[in-house]
């Protein structure tokens, strides 16, 4: 072979090494793209799952007092009734004299009725100190339940960021909650603690309301008008009764029947003219208001004193406790707390190309193992998620309403949701990241 030949052969290399190098370049340029995005996505993924922990926190949270302020309310049902329930046995025992007097001269019924005025006396001696006892009982326990609500309550607002913060750590120690991030976790506590009020002292119309929403017919009131001349006006028996909350502190049940005639006997308006029977029983720590108890005061006034004074005053239950519910301003507009979460991926922590090759290292005579990275934050990578916790039943009411967020229903639930502008930007400046990159629409 000649020498000229051999001379073009050897030409080739002058080519082939350029493109070996941008060969060697566009591999390494896809595969720390390729890094880059397989980071990323990890890092959202990181972020999702710690945004929604924490909003399975908060729902659980709000669920269980939900669930204990539930409890409360159908135990203090349960002490109206068993008021209730004295009161009108009180009743029963001196109507039951009154209606012998009547059927003493009937054969048989008078018999009938003087057993029972014997039985109810008894049974009345037995039932008195049993409801008692019922009622000391449920209001230890509801107390108990409140308790355990505002212990919830408040463990919440120190537990949920460190929820986010174990989440990241469980996924990927290299990820960490980022300086906006952790400014996001602090609003999310200033949200958290306006979301819901303490409802306590005179405060506490808003459990007293839901409690006489939850009263049955029985214990709001027992009222019922008997004429027994045909529906003539001469004569009319007239009970009025109810069960009431005075001052958040006190049940008090009152009982009452009298007979109700014309003021100038055969016209003129209806007055009470003769107390036939009245009852009473209270529970709480005493109070000198009077209530409505069906209209008791105001159409049977005299066995209504007469009630009242008979009552034999109970201190077993403690009044009416203090609860969490939502605050006035998010009854008015509901926005639940939302959890921002924002998490960073240093530089130096990035598997990139140089990372995998061992490139991103040197080793000095010393026997130091220095990173080439630096301390530059440019090539960090963030991620941000965001979960709150709405209201939703899980199916339709019945009669057709629509039920309101409050803290007396189980119906709170964790999503992911969309991030707003102002909570990404408020976060990258606080990373020193491009604000106006944030604003841009997700």
């Amino acid at each position: 072979m000649s020498r000229a030949a051999r001379h073009v052969r050897g030409q080739a290399l002058v080519f082939l090494l350029p493109l070996l190098a941008v060969l060697m370049a566009a591999a390494w340029w896809a595969f720390e793209t390729g890094q880059t995005v397989t980071e990323k996505q990890r890092l959202r993924d990181a972020a999702d799952a710690a945004a929604l922990s924490a909003a399975v926190w908060q729902a659980r949270a709000l669920n269980f007092e939900s669930t204990m302020n539930r409890a409360i309310i159908a135990n203090e049902a349960v002490i109206a009734q068993s008021v209730s329930l004295r009161s009108w046995s009180a009743y029963m025992d001196r109507m039951l004299p009154t209606a012998a007097a009547f059927t003493a001269y009937v054969p048989y019924l008078n018999a009938a009725t003087s057993t029972l005025q014997r039985w109810w006396a008894a049974f009345d001696r037995a039932l008195q100190p049993s409801l008692v006892a019922l009622e000391a009982t449920t209001g230890a326990v509801e107390r108990d339940l409140a308790a355990a609500a505002r212990v919830m309550h408040t463990a919440t607002a120190l537990v949920v960021p460190q929820v986010v913060r174990e989440t990241v750590a469980a996924f990927d120690p290299r990820f960490d909650v980022s300086s906006g991030g952790e400014a996001m976790l602090v609003s999310w506590t200033a949200d958290w603690s306006r979301f819901a009020s303490f409802y306590g002292g005179s405060w506490r119309w808003r459990q007293q309301d839901v409690v006489y929403r939850s009263l049955d017919g029985f214990t709001a009131q027992r009222n019922f008008t008997l004429s027994p001349l045909l529906g003539s006006r001469l004569l009319r028996f007239e009970k009025r009764a109810g069960t009431e909350l005075l001052d958040f502190e006190t049940w008090r049940g009152i009982d009452t029947l009298s007979l109700h005639q014309p003021r100038y006997v055969v016209f003129g308006p209806m007055r009470e003219r003769v107390p036939l029977a009245w009852g009473g029983a209270d529970d709480g720590v005493g109070t000198a208001r009077r209530g409505v108890h069906g209209g008791a005061w105001s159409r049977n006034p005299r066995s209504s004193r007469a009630a009242e004074s008979s009552i034999g005053r109970q201190r077993a239950w403690l009044g009416l406790p203090s609860m969490y519910d939502l605050s006035a301003a998010q009854r008015e507009q509901f926005d639940p707390p939302r959890i921002v979460v924002r998490l960073r991926l240093p530089a130096s922590s990035r598997r990139h190309a140089a990372a995998l090759l061992g490139f991103d290292r040197v080793v000095r005579q010393s026997g130091d193992d220095v990173s080439l990275a630096g301390s530059d934050r440019s090539g960090d990578l963030f991620a941000e998620a965001v979960a709150s916790t709405p209201f939703e039943r899980p199916e339709r009411r019945r009669d057709g309403a629509v039920e309101a967020p409050s803290l007396y229903s189980p119906y709170w639930r964790s999503t992911l949701v969309e991030s707003r502008a102002t909570e990404r930007v408020a976060a990258a400046v606080l990373d020193g990241t491009p604000a106006w990159l944030a604003a841009v629409p997700r």
